[in-house]
C-alpha cells in the first residue's frame, strides 16, 4: 500500500507556485544587490569626501608653503637691497669732515668778499678701462658771492689753488653789480676735492 502524499491540484498550479517562489528569490536577490550597491555608493561617497578633505588640507599646506617661500624671497631681496644701499652709502661717505673743509675755504676768502650761495655735490667718476671698476670719488663745490673788484676774485682763486685739499679751482663768471651805492663784482668759483686720498685740512687763519 502506497502511503505517499497525494497531490490533487492540477499541474498548472504547481508550476505557478514554483514561478512565484522563483520571483520572490529574484526580488530578494535584487533587493540584496540594491542594498549592497547602496552601501558601496555610500562608502565611496564617504571615501570621496575624505579624499576631498585631504586634498583641501594639502592645498592649504601648499599655499602656506608657497607663501612662506615668497616671504623668504621678499626678505632676501630686502636684505640685498639694504646691503646695496649700505654699500652705496659707504662709497659716497665723506672721509673728511665737511665742516672743516668749509673752515679751510673760509680761511682763504678775503674779508671783503661776501658769499651768498654754496652748492656741494658728491660724484663718482669711473676711471680706467671698462673692465675695471675703480671709481674716483670727488667732492664738487661751487659758490657765488660779491667782491670789491676782479683783482680780489683772482686773489681768492690763487689762495684756494695753493691750499689742500682743493683741486681744479676755476673761476666761473664775473659781472659788475650796480644795485648798491658802490660798484661790486659778482662772481662764481668752483673746485673739486679727491675723496680717495687723504687730505690735509688747514685750520689756521692765514689768509692774505
Amino acid at each position: 500500500m502506497n502511503h505517499g502524499r497525494l497531490d490533487l491540484l492540477p499541474p498548472v498550479y504547481g508550476a505557478r507556485a514554483r514561478i512565484r517562489l522563483a520571483n520572490r528569490r529574484i526580488i530578494f536577490s535584487a533587493m540584496g544587490v540594491a542594498v549592497l550597491l547602496l552601501v558601496l555608493v555610500f562608502h565611496a561617497r564617504v571615501r570621496r569626501a575624505g579624499a576631498e578633505d585631504q586634498l583641501s588640507i594639502a592645498r592649504t599646506l601648499a599655499e602656506k608653503v608657497i607663501a612662506a617661500e615668497n616671504l623668504e624671497s621678499q626678505l632676501i631681496q630686502e636684505i640685498e637691497e639694504s646691503r646695496i644701499r649700505i654699500e652705496e652709502w659707504r662709497r659716497v661717505a665723506l672721509p673728511l669732515p665737511i665742516g672743516r673743509v668749509l673752515i679751510t675755504m673760509s680761511n682763504a676768502i678775503p674779508e671783503a668778499v661776501l658769499l651768498d650761495r654754496l652748492q656741494i655735490d658728491v660724484t663718482g667718476i669711473r676711471t680706467g678701462s671698462r673692465r675695471e671698476r675703480s671709481i674716483d670719488k670727488r667732492l664738487l663745490c661751487q659758490f657765488e658771492g660779491m667782491a670789491p673788484d676782479e683783482q680780489t676774485v683772482r686773489l681768492l682763486v690763487e689762495q684756494l689753488r695753493d691750499r689742500e685739499p682743493f683741486e681744479e679751482v676755476r673761476r666761473g663768471f664775473t659781472a659788475l653789480d650796480e644795485t648798491g651805492p658802490t660798484l661790486k663784482t659778482r662772481f662764481s668759483v668752483s673746485f673739486e676735492i679727491d675723496l680717495t686720498k687723504p687730505s690735509c685740512v688747514v685750520m689756521g687763519g692765514d689768509s692774505e
